[in-house]
């Protein structure tokens, strides 16, 4: 009779005579079981994400010359700051890192330094123009990021967090000039 896997490790420790070695010191915390991986990995990435477009929203309050922009830049960093401890919380929750694991990373919708910079020093006639793109590449992105989540996700505070961030994206994406 061929046993299944998972029993041979433990028909091979039952057998051992030996006298048990000391107990290990206990492994580093393991995320609770509320959260799978996408969760995880959405958790981690939205923070970078959320805190990367503040810089953005406050160039959009000082520099822009539509007041639909800055209204908008507005509505955006009240959201950010009512969501990025909620994900703190939730990365804490979950035992994750403290530190970014993006950090320096180029992906769609993350605003990089060099994305930041050259908002920061390009011409007035043009900064308009730029920071609804990146705006709109922004809130596209976390949109798809959002579903992602709710498709695949298994944490269900995570997953209500997920669905107000779709629709906040979605809404806000809606209100940039064309």
């Amino acid at each position: 009779m061929r046993l299944p896997m998972f029993l041979a490790p433990l028909l091979l420790l039952a057998a051992c005579t030996a006298p048990a070695p000391p107990a290990p010191a206990p492994a580093a915390p393991s995320a609770p079981a509320e959260f799978g991986g996408t969760d995880i990995a959405w958790v981690e990435l939205m923070i970078p994400m959320d805190e990367q477009l503040l810089p953005v929203l406050d160039l959009v309050r000082r520099r822009s010359s539509d007041q639909r922009l800055v209204a908008l830049a507005g509505e955006l960093q009240g959201v950010y700051d009512g969501e990025l401890p909620r994900l703190r919380a939730l990365s804490d929750q979950a035992g994750l890192p403290k530190d970014n694991p993006h950090k320096g990373h180029k992906m769609p919708g993350l605003v990089d330094a060099d994305r930041l910079a050259a908002l920061q020093s390009g011409p007035a006639a043009s900064f308009d123009r730029e920071a609804v793109e990146c705006l709109r590449e922004h809130l596209t992105q976390l949109a798809q990021l959002a579903a992602s989540e709710l498709s695949n996700g298994t944490s269900p505070t995570v997953k209500t967090l997920a669905t107000q961030v779709r629709q906040t994206r979605t809404d806000a994406g809606a209100k940039l000039p064309q």
